[in-house]
């Protein structure tokens, strides 16, 4: 890694979009005209491709149908851990959004804030500061909060499937994949048929108010194998439960949540598909999100404001053994909070952050001797952020991030069949123009940061459902500025801090396994990983709320992780999965809490879940349906700046109902059944932290067309 003066001579961005979009035009056209004399074979291949249902692909365990590697492929011959859900399951498990998903995954764990925004943590990759440590898409689209994560909340209704991605993931999918990727893939339009599903559902909570929740998808074809819409929406009214200790006023952390997404398919030509897409996500939590005191009360909250819409465009050529894609996405998050961030101090603070993206890619397609990847990225990211905590001076800050990079992934299969090798690199550029100011001082960050990030891989499959692993892997996040506000007051308090904050990095070592046994019913899955994250960005408490920021010398994680599936029948399947992680600082950081072997901020030490679903025929056309689930994290020692230990916590889940092949359902649902009220990160030194939704019960009916 480099860190440099900005260059005033580079291109810029607008030029290298131009000659972005002027490469993928230029092959498309190409490609169009090649492709005119096998047109009657490739669209022969084409129907069959798309005659063959998702559903099909799915119903033997480990042959759900992934693009870890920017290529389709089996699960289980993909050499990465991952877990990866398809939108039947999370159907049939009652699965309400992303967040969920993902603390049911071996190796990660996520916290729900409220308010619109959740905590992503994978093998002991977690911080509250920086560019996202953990990449996280919505399709083909990236988001990164520039200089806090961003992990928008994604709420789970006609969802294709959900993949998550352990490990360094920079070489094809970029900065902040240091800890592990998380891939949300929707639906996409049928050409050829119409359809749709509508549910409602509504819930009670214990000493709290009721929940109620619409949703709705419809798909409409419009001209045959050509053009096809597809429309979802959501609406949901999340239950309140925290109390006002000061007001009396109750259930004051009620939340409102609002969806909508479009996408329109068009294929001109057989090989040829283009997607537009708009999603738009509205969150208003007056009342705070989900942190409160051990019962379940608060005494100072503010308000979460969340919007944000992304708009994309997606296109895809299949030449007959390479794939060219070209894909372009603008998004924009406003993010508003005003209330007390303690019983004495106010605080206010306004987020604007916009992305715009693009990304060019030509892979290889089907069963070859060497598999390849190649591609360009560009990203424009700009935050503007405007606060006042208490009676201190108000203050602005504005970021800039313009990255580019390169990258290519190459995989070759051995003489030897089952053995092949992978090698991947990425070359990444970011320029960042950032400035803080208050009515006193200002601030500013005029640098370049670079990083080349490589990918090596060896793989071995003694037989079609076994595939063995060894890798190793680089992550990479940029560096950023100090927030001046934070500068002076912990000058007011005798404590220094730098103005800025350099870049982390992070290199893992894995060895993994996979396998089907028992003719295809039993999935095991295992992987042992150790990662070195160098200078991570913390957090230096000034005040019991306020804090600043700095680099420590890093982290050591070392892990195991394990997930066992078992499907003796087609109407029954059992899981068990779980891991181990020991990821500690390894130095002491001067002025905070954290000291060498301290455990690393939110991450549980042990995790393990379990579930389990069963149905059965009650008529030749109707069927019952029960499902189970549980999932049990050790306590997160580690506040965010001071504090006291969390809690260890166990959510158990339950639903039971019927399926019609008429196309209804309905379902009896029960959530957090142990009604655990533990505190699901450290405490804060007020006492704060976040907490489950207490014991709910709800009544959900479905109906597909």
């Amino acid at each position: 890694m480099t860190r440099t003066a900005r260059a005033s001579h580079r291109p810029s961005v607008p030029v290298r979009q131009v000659l972005c979009v002027g490469i993928a035009t230029a092959l498309l056209f190409a490609a169009n005209a090649q492709a005119d004399d096998a047109l009657a074979t490739d669209a022969q291949t084409a129907d069959t491709a798309r005659a063959t249902s998702h559903d099909d692909a799915v119903k033997e365990l480990g042959s759900v149908t992934v693009t870890a590697r920017k290529r389709s492929e089996r699960q289980i011959d993909v050499p990465i851990a991952m877990s990866a859900i398809t939108g039947e399951q999370i159907d049939a498990f009652g699965i309400n959004n992303v967040s969920e998903i993902i603390t049911m995954t071996p190796g990660a764990a996520s916290v729900d804030n409220g308010g619109g925004f959740t905590q992503v943590q994978i093998r002991g990759v977690s911080s509250s500061l920086g560019g996202n440590d953990n990449g996280y898409y919505l399709d083909e689209i990236p988001f990164t909060g520039v200089s806090v994560p961003w992990y928008p909340e994604a709420r789970s209704w006609d969802i294709d499937r959900v993949e998550i991605l352990k490990g360094p993931q920079g070489t094809l999918f970029g900065e902040g994949s240091m800890g592990g990727t998380v891939r949300i893939l929707t639906r996409k339009p049928d050409f050829n048929t119409f359809g749709g599903a509508f549910e409602g559902s509504a819930s009670t909570t214990k000493g709290g108010s009721n929940g109620w929740g619409g949703k709705g998808v419809v798909n409409i074809p419009l001209i045959d194998d050509r053009l096809a819409a597809r429309v979802a929406v959501t609406d949901e009214k999340l239950s309140g439960w925290t109390d006002d200790n000061v007001t009396g006023d109750q259930d004051i952390n009620e939340q409102r949540v609002k969806t909508g997404r479009v996408k329109v398919r068009f294929a001109p030509v057989e090989q040829w598909t283009m997607d537009l897409a708009y999603w738009k996500y509205e969150s208003k939590a007056p009342g705070g999100g989900n942190g409160a005191l051990d019962d379940l009360t608060t005494n100072s909250f503010y308000s979460n404001n969340d919007e944000w819409h992304t708009a994309s465009f997606v296109s895809t050529y299949d030449f007959g053994g390479s794939e060219l894609f070209y894909s372009f996405a603008d998004a924009e998050l406003d993010y508003a909070n005003d209330g007390m961030l303690n019983p004495t101090t106010t605080y206010v603070s306004n987020i604007n952050l916009q992305v715009r993206t693009q990304e060019l890619r030509w892979s290889s397609t089907g069963d070859r001797q060497v598999d390849w990847t190649v591609g360009y990225y560009l990203r424009e990211a700009e935050r503007n952020d405007a606060s006042q905590v208490g009676g201190a001076p108000p203050s602005q800050s504005s970021q800039t991030n313009d990255a580019y990079a390169v990258f290519g992934e190459v995989t070759v299969k051995l003489p030897d069949p089952r053995w092949a090798l992978t090698g991947g690199l990425r070359y990444f550029s970011d320029d960042v123009d950032a400035i803080s100011v208050s009515t006193t001082r200002t601030s500013t960050l005029n640098a370049n940061f670079d990083s080349w990030n490589p990918r090596v891989s060896v793989s071995f499959k003694p037989e079609r459902d076994t595939t063995l692993y060894a890798s190793a892997a680089r992550g990479f996040r940029s560096g950023q500025l100090q927030p001046i506000s934070s500068i002076l007051l912990a000058e007011q308090n005798g404590i220094v801090l730098p103005s800025t904050i350099d870049p982390d990095s992070i290199t893992t070592y894995e060895l993994g396994a996979k396998s089907l046994f028992l003719d295809g019913s039993l999935l095991v899955e295992g992987a042992l990983f150790y990662s070195d994250w160098k200078d991570v960005a913390v957090r230096v408490p000034i005040t019991s709320t306020i804090n600043g920021l700095t680099n420590s010398k890093g982290t050591e994680n070392k892990g195991v992780e394990f997930n066992l599936v078992y499907t003796p029948t087609a109407s029954l399947m059992l899981q068990l999965g779980g891991a181990i992680i020991d990821a500690t600082y390894v130095a002491d950081v001067p002025g905070t809490p954290l000291n060498k072997g301290t455990d690393v901020y939110n991450v549980p030490r042990n995790s393990l879940s379990a579930s389990a679903a069963y149905s059965w025929d009650l008529r030749s056309d109707l069927r019952g349906v029960v499902r189970s689930g549980v999932v049990h994290d050790s306590a997160r020692e580690t506040a965010l700046t001071a504090g006291s230990p969390g809690d260890a916590i166990t959510m158990l889940d339950a639903r039971i109902g019927v399926e019609a092949d008429a196309g209804w359902s309905a379902f009896l649902y029960g959530e957090n059944l142990t009604d655990e009220d533990g505190a699901l990160n450290a405490r804060t030194t007020l006492g704060v932290a976040n907490r489950l939704r207490p014991r709910t019960f709800g009544v959900l009916v479905r109906y597909s067309f």
